[in-house]
C-alpha cells in the first residue's frame, strides 16, 4: 500500500480482503487436541510447563482446540490469566475427568488462558494466518483521540516458546520511531537472555531501519529508525535467529529463521482495519503462490 492510494481504493481492498477471509472453505479447519494430564492439579507442572500438553498451540481461523481431562480432578480451561483473571473470551466452566470442552477460534489473536481452580495451570493458543515461517503479528494502533501514544503488541513464535513484545509510539514525518523490543517465555514471565536476531522496519517501500545479528544479553533492547519521511504505517520484522553466546552459534537453541511482522499505524479507526484486512489476503496470496494450503 502507497502513500498515492486513495481512500476509495482503501475501501475497496477492505470489502475483498473481507470477502475472501469470509468466503474460504471451512474443509480446511483443522481440529487441535490438547491434554491435561494425570497430576496437573497438584504444584510442580508449572515447572517443566506440562500442566497443558501441549502448553501452546497454534492454530488458524475456523480452527477448534479440544481439552480433554486426563486427571483425576476437575479443571476449568478459562481465557485470561491467573493474575488478572478472566477475559470474558471463553471459560469451559468445571468439567470432570475424563470429558473433554471444545471451543472454536474464529478471531486472529493471542490467547492466554489457565485453570480457575488451579491456577498454576496455564497454557496459550495463538490464532494466526499460515504461510510459510512467516506469523502475522497484528498491528499498533497510536495515537488519534481515544488511544494512548504508546501502546505494545505481542506476538508468539510458532512452537510456543518465545514471546516477543514491542512497544512504539505514533509515527511522525520527519521524526524518528523508537522501538522497544522484548523476548520472554511463553507464559509472559521472565526475560529471555542471549537473544540473537535481526530487525527490519520499512515505511512507503524504504528501508528506515535494518540491524542484522543482533544480540540482546537481557531480553529487551531500544532501536531508533531514521528520519520518517511521512507519518504513513512503518512495517517491522523481527527474524528469530537462535538463543545462546554470539561465538557459539552451533549450540545456539529455539526457533530459527522465523520471521514475526508488525505494522505501526497513526491513528485509530477504519484505516488501520483496512490495512490490517489487506495484510491478511496480501499472506494468503503468497502462500498460494508457494503452493502451501493454509488451515482457515
Amino acid at each position: 500500500m502507497t502513500s498515492s492510494m486513495t481512500l476509495k481504493n482503501k475501501y475497496i481492498f477492505l470489502l475483498v480482503a473481507l470477502t475472501i477471509v469470509t468466503t474460504l472453505p471451512a474443509a480446511f479447519a483443522a481440529d487441535t487436541a490438547v491434554s491435561i494430564p494425570a497430576g496437573a492439579s497438584s504444584p510442580g507442572c508449572e515447572k517443566t510447563n506440562e500442566c497443558f500438553m501441549p502448553a501452546s498451540v497454534t492454530v488458524h481461523p475456523g480452527d477448534t482446540v479440544t481439552w480433554s481431562n486426563d486427571d483425576t480432578a476437575a479443571h476449568t480451561v478459562t481465557s485470561g490469566t491467573a493474575k488478572d483473571g478472566p477475559d470474558g473470551n471463553w471459560d469451559s466452566s468445571l468439567f470432570m475427568a475424563g470429558t473433554t470442552f471444545s471451543q472454536k477460534f474464529d478471531t486472529l489473536g493471542n490467547y492466554p488462558y489457565f485453570c480457575m481452580v488451579h491456577p498454576w495451570m496455564v497454557g496459550n493458543v495463538l490464532n494466526t494466518v499460515g504461510g510459510g515461517i512467516e506469523i502475522p503479528m497484528g498491528t499498533i494502533t497510536v495515537g488519534g483521540d481515544d488511544m494512548p501514544k504508546e501502546t505494545v503488541v505481542t506476538g508468539m513464535s510458532s512452537d510456543g516458546s518465545v514471546r516477543v513484545e514491542i512497544g512504539a509510539k505514533e509515527p511522525t514525518v520527519n521524526e524518528m520511531l523508537s522501538l522497544e523490543v522484548k523476548f520472554r517465555d511463553a507464559n509472559g514471565g521472565g526475560l529471555k537472555e542471549h537473544v540473537n536476531y535481526d530487525i527490519v522496519a520499512t515505511q512507503d517501500g524504504k528501508t528506515v531501519l535494518s540491524e542484522m545479528g543482533v544480540h540482546d544479553h537481557k531480553g529487551t533492547s531500544q532501536h531508533l529508525t531514521g528520519v520518517l519521511g511521512s507519518n504513513m504505517p512503518v512495517d517491522v520484522k523481527v527474524t528469530l535467529n537462535g538463543f545462546g553466546l554470539p561465538n557459539e552459534e552451533a549450540n545456539w537453541s529455539g526457533p530459527k529463521g522465523e520471521v514475526l511482522e508488525l505494522q505501526v499505524v497513526p491513528e485509530f479507526g477504519t484505516i488501520a482495519m483496512m490495512i490490517l484486512g489487506i495484510s491478511i489476503v496480501s499472506i494468503i496470496a503468497v502462500t498460494a503462490k508457494t503452493r502451501v494450503i493454509p488451515r482457515l
